[in-house]
């Protein structure tokens, strides 16, 4: 293993292994995760379209987000490497330097919408695993026990306060949302030949996917803006712009990210929606470039119950990952319940939703 090129290839794949955080979670059942939009975000998602939020019924929102994704067979790749034969192990470490990733993620939260306004509590919580394999010949066989490889914890938690409203007039809408933030991160490292604080490999599973303590924390604030115009009948497009206020958040270069999109009415029960960041930006937890496109189809069996399907390609430096999901709505003057699912290795990340007017 090239020891120069080490450091931009975790970086890379850490940021990979932490793509629910990037891409935002999907709090409220509210996104391209779990078969919604974005730019067409049904207004409850204080992270989606702020120019959508007079689309949500007035109401009390509750949602919870729960949920893990490996690399491929990464659980028994870790088992294999606690065998007591070298060779097994030797193997086990190869196949871990192409699938070393795992993370943990959930979100709950509560949103107030009335009259075009929301304000919400949100809270997301990650535990992201990268393991960096050494696979120099002269530290496997006999010599396992000079091997090098190591496997590094990352905790990162954000408390959100955000304030936000948005109307709609002659078929054009517009709306603004100020997000408060106070971020922390923390870390930890376990190791095939642990030494002073490093974990064994024995207890990585526990001791590195379940860790809570966070060294770092910082406050900040975020401005996003929406826009939507209905084009022709059935027809409509959709900007957004969020992080409007570029900073530096710890290594972090937060800049704006601007993304459009178009939805297609396909008769009077169905709803398709395509969009995509148009540039490419940093966002937390490292300083990596990503960018995400994005369908989704929306059909309504009656008044009362919505199926949301939606696929999503999201783009980090130079790797590429394609997820999808679904949702089931119930809807009454009174109350909504959403149920999503997004389907990966390990368990499932799922979603639920209710509203209570």
């Amino acid at each position: 293993m090239n020891p120069h090129r080490l450091p931009s290839r975790l970086l890379l794949i850490l940021s990979a292994c932490l793509l629910p955080l990037g891409a935002q979670t999907p709090l409220f059942t509210d996104g391209p995760a779990f078969g919604g939009s974005k730019v067409f975000s049904e207004g409850r998602n204080p992270q989606g379209n702020s120019a959508r939020i007079d689309q949500a019924a007035p109401g009390w929102y509750m949602t919870y987000v729960d949920g893990s994704v490996r690399a491929l067979d990464n659980k028994s790749i870790l088992s294999d490497c606690l065998a007591p034969d070298a060779a097994a192990v030797a193997a086990a470490l190869a196949r871990l330097d192409k699938a070393p990733w795992a993370l943990k993620t959930k979100g709950y939260g509560l949103a107030g919408i009335k009259d075009g306004a929301s304000f919400a509590y949100t809270r997301e919580e990650f535990n992201g695993v990268l393991a960096s394999a050494d696979l120099d010949p002269t530290r496997l066989g006999a010599n396992l026990g000079l091997n090098g490889t190591t496997f590094m914890g990352r905790r990162v938690t954000v408390d959100r306060l955000s304030f936000g409203g948005g109307g709609s007039q002659n078929g054009t809408s517009f709306g603004g949302n100020l997000r408060m933030e106070r971020w922390t991160r923390g870390s930890r490292t376990g190791a095939l030949n642990p030494g002073g604080d490093q974990i064994p490999l024995a207890s990585v599973e526990n001791g590195l996917y379940t860790f809570t303590e966070t060294q770092d924390k910082t406050l900040s604030y975020s401005m996003d803006l929406g826009y939507c115009i209905e084009v022709a009948q059935g027809l409509r497009l959709g900007v957004t712009v969020d992080q409007l206020n570029p900073k530096h958040l710890w290594d972090v270069y937060l800049r704006p990210q601007f993304r459009a999109g178009l939805q297609f009415d396909l008769g009077a029960t169905t709803k398709l929606s395509v969009e995509s960041d148009i540039n490419a930006v940093e966002r937390m937890p490292f300083p990596v470039k990503q960018q995400t496109s994005s369908a989704s189809l929306r059909f309504s069996t009656s008044p009362e119950v919505a199926f949301l399907l939606g696929a999503e390609r999201r783009k980090i430096g130079d790797a590429t990952v394609t997820r999808g999901g679904i949702t089931l709505q119930l809807r009454t003057a009174a109350v909504l319940i959403g149920i999503g699912i997004q389907i990966g290795q390990d368990s499932p990340l799922k979603g639920a939703t209710l509203m209570v007017n």
